[in-house]
């Protein structure tokens, strides 16, 4: 089994090489001289000398793999655009820089990346006050365990003097901190401040090591100008000085516990969210739920384990079979039912299973755990079932349950999709959902941060579909989806967006960059000119109350709803709006075509009744 340690998302098997190279904004590395072969690809080298901490600091993360620094620059950047633009002079290998107007926008980008190739990226933003626009999309990476080097500068400490990086602007004395990092330290795995020249390849190795080990997240670095600036002496190292931590794996003892009650077990049930985060876990659950007739539940899933064709998938609810079964596997899953919905019942025991299966950063998480193994996924899962089959009741009896699992997966489908027949009166999120769902091949990556409708989607393969982050910070979506296109050149990308969501991921600095960048994406906008989860969360609360009889519900309205096609054109992109259902197949198909063929960014507008009140 492959080692999990640094690759949480593995790409899909069919992912082939882009067939065009990304576009460069750096210049490339310089050749080698003829008399000396050029090093491998796989082995960055240390090639240049660097005079200054910002020299250091950029030539290392392009040589510890970090192809790109997505930045929102400010005054603290000015020894790193010095440093850049050397380095370009001289041709020095350095990562590709990312421009994006938006820190909230950038770490969304980062994450996107990430998600596709393994490998985490880096980010740079202004002080403090860069680092609290980010603070969102932090909060999301760091729920999702998501590997991001996110780095500020450091208002200068010196107020005067010969030091050509002290103080020379007002902002300087306003913009300072007590403790910045403070801020988002309670989301970070590590943060420090890099103090001295001397210590950059091993602060930059650390936060690189700890970002990439179980479980994993984004660590931040703050750095000071003056250091910044400061003169470099040191020998760098061709390879990291340390390299991240080996995988938890889970304790025999407990492994063989549960392996005797899942062997045992007549009603199991296994509940996932992040179960397929990458394609050896996904395969180790396909291989439990199939050896040992599991039925599995996608549950508010961030990521696909099981095709949703998959006869043991069954459903993304948990809460009818969660009430009948004896035995529940809570895999890589921070909120496996919601209590006031229902619950295990007294007798079943429950298993949970992750690189941090308690959620040790969740204040208050009271899921009932009878065994807690702490492991990675994948090599736990394989071990699991392997030992369980030898528990297992006979071969003809799990055939029983397999075939009943699969009827009952044959049913759930077919109760909950509507197809696209018959056309609705009005436009619906589950419509909307069915016509989105016919523009899904096994080439498109959909990025989902707004409720599609999962029971209407067709996506066989792991890799296909992400959703938005359990911290429910909004405002991912959009940057995440550029990010995956910038990993996936040669693959089309849909972001399924609702209204507010759209607002908060900052559409002018997201189209801004898929212009600028090249990376044309397909957005698609559920707009119902209304903050949904307001209000049906106010619904579930008072379901008889006043708000429940308003047609405009205090908070929960967005109107007059924004002419979000318009937006987009200012970038060069394609944008319409549809309200008619018979419409809205025609113009998500224009919309593709714009996408695939003129390689430009497209939107569309698609509003949704209820709460759409319609403008001029």
């Amino acid at each position: 089994m492959d080692d999990e340690r640094t690759i949480p998302v593995r790409p899909l098997t069919d992912l082939k090489p882009a067939a065009k190279p990304e576009p460069a904004l750096a210049k490339p590395e310089a050749p080698e001289p003829k008399s000396q072969p050029a090093p491998p690809r796989s082995e960055p080298t240390i090639t240049f000398k660097p005079e200054t901490a910002a020299e250091a600091w950029l030539g290392l993360l392009a040589a510890r793999g970090v192809k790109y620094l997505f930045a929102n620059g400010g005054t603290d950047f000015a020894p790193v655009v010095e440093a850049y633009a050397k380095g370009q002079k001289l041709v020095w290998k350095l990562p590709q820089i990312v421009i994006v107007p938006h820190e909230n926008m950038g770490v969304a980008m980062a994450h996107g990346y990430t998600m596709i190739t393994g490998r985490p990226q880096a980010m740079m933003v202004h002080v403090g006050v860069g680092t609290a626009n980010a603070i969102n999309n932090l909060i999301n990476a760091s729920r999702q365990n998501v590997p991001i080097l996110f780095s500020a500068g450091r208002t200068p400490i010196t107020e005067s003097g010969a030091l050509p990086a002290a103080r020379n602007n007002y902002i300087h004395w306003a913009q300072e901190h007590f403790d910045q990092g403070a801020m988002l330290r309670e989301f970070m795995k590590w943060d420090y401040e890099l103090r001295h020249a001397e210590q950059v390849e091993t602060v930059l190795d650390r936060a690189l090591a700890i970002a990439q080990s179980e479980p994993q997240g984004p660590v931040y670095v703050t750095l000071p100008r003056e250091i910044l600036a400061s003169s470099f002496s040191s020998t760098l190292s061709e390879r990291p000085l340390m390299v991240p931590a080996t995988p938890p794996a889970a304790d025999p003892d407990a492994l063989a516990q549960a392996a005797k009650l899942l062997g045992n077990a007549k009603r199991p049930l296994l509940i996932t969210a992040n179960g397929g985060r990458t394609l050896e876990s996904a395969r180790a659950i396909e291989h439990l739920a199939h050896a040992l007739a599991v039925p599995v539940i996608h549950y508010r899933p961030r990521f696909l384990a099981l095709s949703t064709e998959h006869p043991m998938q069954c459903g993304w609810d948990p809460h009818a079979l969660l009430k009948d079964a004896d035995v529940v596997l809570v895999v890589d899953c921070d909120v496996p039912w919601i209590p006031k919905e229902g619950a295990p019942k007294a007798d079943a025991k429950v298993i949970h299973i992750g690189p941090d299966p308690l959620f040790a950063r969740y204040p208050l998480r009271g899921f009932r755990t009878d065994i807690a193994l702490t492991g990675a996924v994948a090599p736990t899962l394989e071990a699991l079932w392997r030992a369980a089959q030898k528990e297992a009741p006979s071969v003809k009896q799990i055939e029983a349950r397999r075939k009943a699992v699969a009827d009952l997966s044959e049913a759930t489908r077919k109760k909950a999709r509507a197809g696209t027949e018959p056309m609705p009166n009005a436009m619906t999120g589950k419509w909307l959902s069915a016509c989105m769902n016919r523009l899904l091949d096994e080439r498109t990556i959909l990025v989902n941060e707004y409720p599609t409708v999962l029971e209407e989607m067709v996506i066989k393969e792991s890799g296909r579909y992400f959703g938005n982050a359990s911290a429910g910070g909004l405002g991912w979506g959009l940057g995440a989806a550029l990010g995956v296109k910038l990993a996936a050149p040669d693959k089309t990308v849909i972001c399924a967006l609702g209204d507010g969501s759209y607002m908060f991921g900052n559409p002018t600095a997201g189209h801004y960059v898929s212009e600028a960048m090249r990376l044309p994406v397909l957005f698609i906008i559920a707009n119902n000119a209304r903050w949904a989860a307001v209000h049906r969360s106010t619904l579930a609360t008072y379901p008889k109350g006043h708000a429940a009889a308003m047609e405009q519900p205090p908070f929960a309205t967005l109107e007059p709803s924004p002419r979000f096609e318009h937006v987009i054109r200012a970038s060069g992109g394609h944008g319409e709006a549809v309200s008619e259902p018979k419409a809205l197949m025609p113009a998500l198909e224009r919309a593709l075509r714009i996408v695939k063929d003129e390689k430009r960014q497209a939107l569309v507008n698609v509003r949704i009744e209820p709460g759409y009140v319609k403008t001029s």
